[in-house]
């Protein structure tokens, strides 16, 4: 990696870090800029506005997040439906140890889907990778017979994504893990 890209790389997860507490609209130029250690000219020289810096972060996020995720869903030592559930367990320790600040991306929706078509496309993007992967698992598992009901495993992968956001969404306001334990014991009666 060059000079250049890992002073970019410092700014991002500098920047990244107050994004994730404050949101977008609550992260100025100059929050990222200070928690980074650099003069607000240089953020200028790595990304060409905020928004720029916010698309690297989501991009940052979700390639991280989809990796972790591969790692768990695509390990076929185990059995399918014992995948899905250790994702969303490490899902809940990796994003969520202080409920205070939620998913970054689930954030990320909520707050700027209606504001920047280019972000709203990049997490649509990227959302889609990820519960991709989800249905992939939930076919294995229907074609191993763990699952005898017909699911659509597409439909199923964004259901299940869709209310793990909403469970988050939840723990964050109510400042409580609740809501994905919930998440997580009504997972083995729907599938």
């Amino acid at each position: 990696m060059s000079k250049r890209d890992q002073k970019k790389e410092e700014i991002l997860l500098a920047g990244l870090s107050v994004m994730k507490q404050k949101g977008y609209n609550g992260t100025s130029v100059k929050d990222i800029v200070d928690a980074a250690g650099v003069p607000k000219g240089s953020f200028y020289n790595y990304f060409e506005s905020k928004e720029a810096f916010a698309l690297d972060a989501v991009e940052f996020t979700a390639n991280a997040e989809y990796e972790a995720a591969e790692a768990i869903l695509a390990n076929r030592q185990l059995p399918p439906l014992v995948r899905l559930r250790s994702y969303f367990e490490s899902s809940q320790h990796a994003c969520c140890n202080e409920t205070r600040h939620g998913c970054f991306l689930g954030n990320m929706c909520q707050e700027m889907a209606d504001t920047s078509e280019a972000i709203g496309e990049l997490l649509h993007r990227k959302l889609k990778q990820l519960t991709g992967l989800m249905a992939e698992v939930i076919r294995e598992a229907e074609e191993q017979g763990a699952i005898t009901r017909p699911l659509d495993p597409y439909q199923t992968a964004e259901f299940l994504f869709n209310a793990w956001e909403g469970a988050i969404m939840r723990s964050k306001a109510s400042k409580s893990k609740e809501p994905m334990h919930a998440f997580l014991n009504m997972l083995t009666v729907i599938l």
